[in-house]
């Protein structure tokens, strides 16, 4: 019986709306209050209250079966608590409307990954996990990971990734990742996808990888955001030291942020890498900075950094920007400050409304 159980707990799916307030006692409520207290930073409290009912039931469907310290510490070190994609990425918006929330858990090698939700931003696809294990992680130790995508049963190669790690407690990280589908201009991302993520592989600071096999299949929509989506054409360049023009093609606006999406005309006779930004104010007075996300060779895409000047002003009309380059050092270490960036053009205006 021992054994039939660990092969559960090794393969395990757990869907959290399946479980009710009253199938635990006072004693796993204590429990759950005191791990809410520890792990809870901000977010909604409707969806902190249906995930920490989650957790109780299972640790209440515990209570009465015996495990080996190996099964039962698998359960038990599982965080089902985490935080909205809107809360993690400081956007002071509600994406109820876009999201897709899929609370589902699996286990295998030890390792828990719970997919959280996800979010279909036109041809980006923004992906919140938790991963956790018995592993005791180091101040600087994050989980990190392999995954393959596939959207209606066709493999998809993503040309790019972003996004933002952080810990919950000793055992757990949160991840929220967006990957770029630009590779697949050519497919039909309208009405509802069936989606299915295969992570195989689960590494902590890219290292000690652990083989395995955690799937999760749903299906999502992003015909609204993109229906709610602002587009702004743009038509503005300007060029960096390494001879290379950026030219700005297009501004977008949506509860999910703003972007700014562009070409390179490779002009360059030399392997100097740099970054851009957009750094200025709005009409209001705000100070407004785009950051550089994603950077390939004939196109980029900015980011506004609400984490930096804070979210941007639903008042505000117009945006006066100016462009500002840096190079990056030939070898890795730390970044250049915003300080150090230097202007690479003249200042232009985004009518935003």
């Amino acid at each position: 019986m021992k054994n039939n159980i660990y092969t559960l707990l090794n393969d395990i799916n757990i869907n959290l709306d399946e479980y009710k307030k009253d199938d635990f006692n006072d004693i796993e409520k204590k429990l759950i209050k005191k791990n809410i207290r520890k792990s809870i930073k901000k977010g909604s409290k409707q969806r902190v209250r249906r995930k920490v009912i989650a957790a109780a039931a299972i640790m209440a469907i515990l209570a009465g079966m015996s495990f080996g310290n190996t099964g039962a510490y698998a359960i038990s070190k599982i965080n089902l608590v985490s935080e909205s994609i809107s809360s993690f990425l400081g956007i002071e918006k509600n994406l109820e409307d876009y999201n897709t929330v899929i609370d589902k858990a699996v286990i295998d090698k030890g390792v828990t990954v719970k997919l959280n939700e996800v979010i279909l931003d036109d041809n980006e696809l923004l992906i919140s996990t938790n991963i956790s294990s018995d592993r005791i992680l180091k101040d600087y130790e994050t989980w990190d990971s392999e995954m393959t995508l596939y959207i209606n049963n066709k493999k998809v190669k993503f040309t790019g990734a972003s996004g933002g790690i952080e810990k919950i407690d000793d055992n757990t990280t949160q991840e929220v990742t967006e990957y770029d589908l630009d590779s697949i201009k050519n497919m039909d991302l309208s009405g509802d996808l069936n989606i299915k993520i295969v992570y195989s592989k689960m590494m902590v600071n890219h290292a000690d990888g652990i083989n395995g096999t955690w799937k999760f299949e749903f299906k999502t929509n992003g015909d609204k955001l993109k229906l709610d989506t602002k587009t702004v054409n743009l038509d503005y360049g300007f060029d960096i030291e390494n001879g290379n023009k950026y030219i700005l093609e297009k501004y977008t606006d949506n509860d999910l942020g703003q972007k700014v999406y562009g070409k390179i005309i490779d002009n360059s006779d030399n392997k100097e890498i740099y970054s851009i930004l957009l750094k200025g104010h709005d009409d209001l007075g705000n100070k407004v900075i785009f950051d550089l996300s994603r950077e390939r060779k004939d196109d980029f895409m900015l980011k506004y950094e609400n984490v930096l000047v804070g979210n941007l002003n639903e008042k505000a009309s117009k945006l006066m920007l100016t462009p500002y380059a840096v190079r990056m050092p030939e070898q890795s270490g730390k970044a250049p400050s915003i300080d150090e960036y230097k202007k690479a053009g003249d200042e232009f205006t985004i009518n935003i409304k």
